[in-house]
């Protein structure tokens, strides 16, 4: 009985192996050297990315913001890749004046904010433009976004000038984050 269960697990190893050789072949007809071959096509020109992170959802100003920023990303020939936390701006404002005991605090907005920055980080975004909840919270990402070459332009409220390349006054954000492409 025991030798039978050997056997199974042996074939059914062998036939994982089997089907996971087939899928490493050439399959263009090609005779298979042994080589491995870079079936990627070589790498296009993408536009530029401009991520940028607002505070919360139901801020007055967002739609205005957003709108300029899109302006200047296509001006600037980039694709804007918006980001807002799903929290009221009562809790964003919460946040915001959070001390050094933030940690202790619900900090939704701050985490949003965290996550988003790491979204874009992983989808290659160029620049990130950001108002930042909470900035001595955000400054770690931030400062990790701009080692791996993403340029930070915070607006709104100040970070860290390890965390960011620039800040600006909201009016003139949208020209200076798009200017960092």
């Amino acid at each position: 009985m025991r030798k039978n269960c050997v056997r199974k697990k042996f074939l059914a190893l062998a036939l994982v192996l089997l089907v996971l050789g087939g899928c490493t072949r050439v399959k263009t007809g090609e005779k298979d050297t042994g080589q491995a071959v870079d079936t990627e096509a070589a790498p296009q020109s993408e536009e530029p990315v401009i991520g940028l992170i607002l505070t919360s959802e139901d801020a007055g100003e967002n739609e205005e913001i957003i709108s300029r920023f899109r302006e200047e990303a296509e001006a600037a020939g980039a694709r804007l890749e918006v980001r807002i936390p799903e929290v009221a701006e009562k809790d964003a404002r919460e946040a915001a004046a959070l001390t050094e005991h933030f940690v202790l605090c619900q900090v939704d907005p701050i985490e949003f904010q965290m996550l988003f920055v790491n979204e874009l980080v992983a989808e290659d975004a160029d620049v990130i433009a950001i108002w930042a909840n909470h900035g001595e919270a955000l400054e770690p990402v931030l400062a990790a976004a701009r080692s791996v070459g993403i340029r930070i332009c915070a607006f709104g409220r100040e970070v860290g000038e390890e965390s960011c390349d620039l800040y600006a006054e909201i009016e003139e954000a949208p020209a200076k984050a798009a200017g960092l492409l």
